[in-house]
């Protein structure tokens, strides 16, 4: 019997209109590299257990990117607005920045950017600094900080590397 829903090219190309896939196990098994254009859209989790190839992952109501995937990891787009979460959601992290600058014992001021999940320049939670070179036994502090900037002293005048944080 015929269904005028499905067309096939004569290639072996098969053409569907729309498929549901209601039984257990195995629903649809794609090989030898198989093309699915257009939108696949799918409802549950996705199991790729021999991976997927994906480069954005988009906003499942606007489409717009949210995230890109790239050699070096993950580059969130934005505003994306939002935190980073870890497995089991006990931690956040919604902002960081890291620099390298000299400083000197009267004191230099850094400006660290961190921002809010709204945008909003904000006071980091955490500041860490270390001399960058081994030989110096300077003792760094950190005597104040603003929503845009704090100012790092040290002993003995040395360049430290510093990483801001706002959880």
């Amino acid at each position: 019997m015929a269904d005028a829903n499905i067309t096939a090219n004569g290639s072996g190309a098969l053409t569907v209109v729309s498929a549901t896939m209601t039984a257990a196990g195995t629903g649809l098994t794609v090989q030898h590299n198989a093309l699915v254009s257009g939108v696949l859209t799918t409802t549950g989790n996705h199991v790729a257990n021999g991976g997927m190839n994906i480069g954005t992952i988009r906003d499942n109501t606007t489409g717009a990117p949210q995230a890109t995937l790239v050699t070096a990891g993950i580059t969130i787009n934005n505003p994306l607005n939002a935190v980073l979460k870890a497995i089991g959601g006990g931690h956040t992290l919604t902002d960081w920045n890291a620099g390298f600058v000299g400083i000197t014992t009267g004191g230099t001021t850094i400006t660290h950017g961190l921002k809010n999940a709204s945008g909003v320049a904000t006071a980091a939670t955490a500041i860490v600094a270390t001399c960058a070179s081994s030989g110096l036994a300077g003792v760094i502090t950190i005597n104040s900080q603003n929503t845009t900037q704090f100012v790092a002293a040290t002993s003995v005048n040395c360049n430290i590397f510093w990483i801001a944080i706002l959880l």
